[in-house]
């Protein structure tokens, strides 16, 4: 089993930001010094999970969102726990007087990323209040779909993993991999490369086959819109 503990991950870098997951001493301080109960509360759960779940705590902690030039402090996101039915939920705030920079999408993204790279996530869930056009506008330009809100004045939207493409890396193996034992084992490129692209359509197939079984979920919210690339295709 793989762990997620806070010492074993370095800051993930973009261009312009550093995230970083605090430990449980750093979340103490945070909410020690918090004024918004709300946030107060959220901080203290954080803490309490990163020391109950030690091997699990990169799924509970909050990552520190701070820029790679001056190390300024421009926000918190994190995840609510491990995946649940393929599935992680995501929580982000920016701080008031570094809104408008484009740093949440970029935080956000990146995360997403992390978490896509690690086994079992297929997607990732948030909630944004219905007036909150700036989180709602983040989430929506990194292609996040609207989907059934559990909460009344929330929207819920959710990020799909992308789809694995192994047919067709499989098939450019066996494509190079046929013409050239085609012709050194058989004198006969056309037959190597028969060979070839039929092997690596076999496995490629079979591998993107599983993945989309591994992404079934039961009880799967309902979509409200659908994902860009499919209303492209409409």
């Amino acid at each position: 089993m793989r762990h997620f503990r806070i010492s074993d991950q370095n800051p993930i870098k973009t261009k312009r930001l550093l995230l970083t997951p605090l430990n449980a001493k750093q979340l103490a301080a945070l909410e020690a010094e918090e004024k918004d109960e709300l946030l107060r509360g959220a901080l203290g759960e954080m803490r309490k999970n990163v020391t109950d779940y030690y091997d699990l705590a990169l799924w509970h902690t909050g990552w520190q969102i701070s820029l790679r030039n001056g190390g300024q402090v421009v926000g918190l996101l994190g995840f609510h726990g491990v995946a649940v039915n393929q599935t992680v939920e995501l929580g982000y705030e920016i701080r008031e007087e570094f809104r408008g920079n484009g740093y949440g999408e970029e935080a956000v993204k990146a995360l997403c990323d992390w978490a896509f790279g690690c086994e079992g996530v297929y997607f990732i869930s948030a909630l944004a209040a219905e007036d909150n056009t700036a989180s709602n506008h983040i989430l929506e330009k990194l292609k996040f779909y609207r989907v059934q809100s559990p909460v009344s004045g929330m929207n819920a939207w959710e990020l799909e993993r992308p789809a694995s493409a192994w047919m067709s890396i499989y098939m450019c193996f066996g494509l190079a991999i046929g013409l050239t034992f085609g012709q050194t084992l058989f004198q006969n490129m056309a037959i190597g490369l028969a060979i070839g692209i039929g092997a690596g359509l076999a496995l490629g197939s079979g591998l993107d086959a599983q993945d989309r079984a591994a992404r079934k979920r039961a009880n799967a919210p309902k979509k409200l819109d659908a994902p860009e690339e499919q209303k492209k295709t409409k």
